[in-house]
């Protein structure tokens, strides 16, 4: 029984550390749907701009907000444009991580895929 609850009490541990790797300031970050999405939240993946890379990883589109398109290439994070401050990302979810701890960055918000009408 004892070994039971301490099991459990170790799953929690390891999935809640996954979601803490960042701190407040790298969470405020983000806006509320990447915040579910990194919490393991149930997601609708209609709501997110989402492609799979060759190696079978999954990558959501961002819009960044930051001066320095550079910092973000340099963290190895592919950047598909940047207009001023708004840059353009597709990441996996650690690269989102990433991202997010970037001194540079202000803000990452969520893209949606856009069809033609």
């Amino acid at each position: 029984m004892i070994r039971a609850v301490l099991s459990v009490v170790c799953l929690l541990l390891v999935s809640c550390s996954a979601t803490s790797r960042l701190s407040d300031a790298e969470r405020a970050k983000l806006d509320p749907e990447l915040q579910r999405l990194l919490a393991q939240e149930r997601v609708d993946e209609k709501d997110y701009d989402t492609t799979v890379r060759a190696d079978g990883s999954k990558e959501f589109g961002l819009s960044v907000r930051s001066n320095n398109a550079d910092e973000i290439r340099k963290a190895g994070i592919r950047v598909l444009s940047a207009f001023g401050d708004v840059i353009t990302v597709r990441v996996t979810l650690d690269e989102l991580r990433k991202l997010a701890g970037l001194s540079s960055v202000r803000s990452v918000q969520n893209s949606s895929r856009n069809y033609p009408q």
